[in-house]
């Protein structure tokens, strides 16, 4: 009776152990496989191919819609796998889509939730950028296939409007060719510093839900 019990408890823990392996496989087509990836002793790292089409899907959403972006991919580690700047792109454009992308990977969220938050309090953001590091803009995308994070992807440089953003052009890409992805944030509305009052029709939060209206 003792030996059946411990049979089954451990052929559960098998199947839990075996589905839990199979969550966190990548398929290879996203990843380093093979002998390249034996070497680095490392097979969830993104590969060459899928941060280049990540690049090439974002710039083609950005043609169409006639603008410019700078574009980051990082694996895992933060080391940079692709980098795409387009015309018309100068140091700052560049250098937020950089800071996007790693906001995303060491936070393993969206950069427009630090936003957002920063947004809610805006002394949040000052700590954020000179405690951690991160940047409190949307644009930073955490790159995940079956629940394990493989690297992430930033945008950055184009003027936001509500046919674009740095953040749209990010999710387009990842749903081109990773899949579907996890609906956007809202965008929070920047609060006052001192009274915590929303402060509606700035920086993309639109118009008050309570009394409709326009921001022109």
């Amino acid at each position: 009776m003792r030996k059946s019990i411990l049979g089954a408890a451990i052929f559960s823990a098998g199947l839990c152990l075996a589905a839990g392996a199979s969550a966190q496989d990548v398929p290879e087509q996203f990843v380093v496989s093979g002998e390249a990836a034996r070497d680095i002793r490392e097979f969830n790292q993104i590969n060459a191919a899928t941060a280049r089409a990540i690049v090439d899907s974002c710039v083609a959403f950005a043609t169409e819609h006639n603008t410019s972006v700078s574009i980051y991919v990082l694996d895992q580690f933060g080391n940079h796998v692709d980098m795409h700047r387009m015309d018309g792109q100068g140091w700052n454009n560049i250098r937020t889509a950089e800071m996007k992308a790693r906001t995303a990977l060491l936070t393993r969220e969206p950069s427009h939730a630090r936003m957002n938050q920063a947004r809610m309090n805006p002394f949040y953001e000052l700590y954020q950028m000179s405690a951690h590091g991160l940047f409190t803009n949307s644009g930073g995308l955490p790159i995940v296939v079956n629940d394990q994070l493989i690297g992430s992807v930033g945008v950055g440089g184009a003027p936001a409007s509500p046919e674009f953003t740095d953040e749209m052009c990010a999710h387009h890409a990842l749903t081109q060719v990773i899949g579907p992805q996890p609906a956007l944030l809202p965008v929070e509305p920047p609060r006052h510093p001192f009274t915590g009052e929303p402060i509606w029709c700035r920086g993309g939060a639109g118009p008050d839900p309570a009394t409709g209206g326009t921001c022109d």
